[in-house]
């Protein structure tokens, strides 16, 4: 997952995360359930946290800007959204037109744990990304490579929160990679 939201409405607590995780490359329906640990991970039934409340469908013939859904979590399930695993509370959410400071920007995810990346593209168009659907493009995306001898993400790492090194505020989300890529040869993350 991404991060925990609140929507204005209502005040549920969401789980921010991408389609591709949550809605299965538009191949659920809203109110499924969704499973902590996931189901590539050994979740079962009882790991149910919550359901599908909306996702951005991924369209495989146009262009496409984001691989994006939203969980609502269950009333029963208790969790603890203020504090980030050995990096503390994140700060309010960076303008779009912010350049992270040295374009610094940090994620924690499932494979890789908390890495450390350099913004090296904005604005990127013709991002083509292999999903079940097909081939999809992407446009306007942000590209990132890792600092130092480690790649920045790699495959189970969709969907994490990518924030910025200083200030730890939320700047985007992680939805794909590549094996190979970027000055230190370890793959570029989008």
């Amino acid at each position: 997952m991404g991060a925990f939201a609140r929507t204005s409405a209502d005040d549920n607590a969401l789980v921010l995360s991408n389609n591709h995780v949550l809605a299965n490359e538009n191949d659920s329906n809203i109110g499924d359930p969704i499973l902590q640990p996931g189901v590539t991970d050994g979740g079962q039934a009882e790991d149910r946290i919550g359901s599908l409340a909306f996702y951005v469908p991924l369209n495989p013939t146009g262009v496409n800007r984001m691989d994006c859904a939203v969980a609502v979590i269950d009333s029963d399930v208790e969790y603890e959204a203020r504090e980030l695993r050995n990096i503390g509370i994140l700060e309010d959410l960076a303008p779009n037109d912010e350049l992270p400071a040295n374009d610094l920007v940090e994620k924690i995810g499932r494979t890789t744990g908390h890495t450390v990346g350099r913004v090296t593209a904005f604005e990127l168009d013709n991002v083509v990304v292999g999903y079940d659907l097909g081939e999809i493009r992407f446009d306007g995306q942000i590209e990132i490579e890792g600092t130092g001898e480690a790649p920045f993400s790699t495959g189970g790492d969709s969907g994490s929160l990518i924030f910025t090194s200083e200030g730890h505020r939320p700047w985007a989300l992680l939805f794909a990679g590549s094996e190979r890529g970027g000055q230190n040869a370890q793959g570029l993350t989008f």
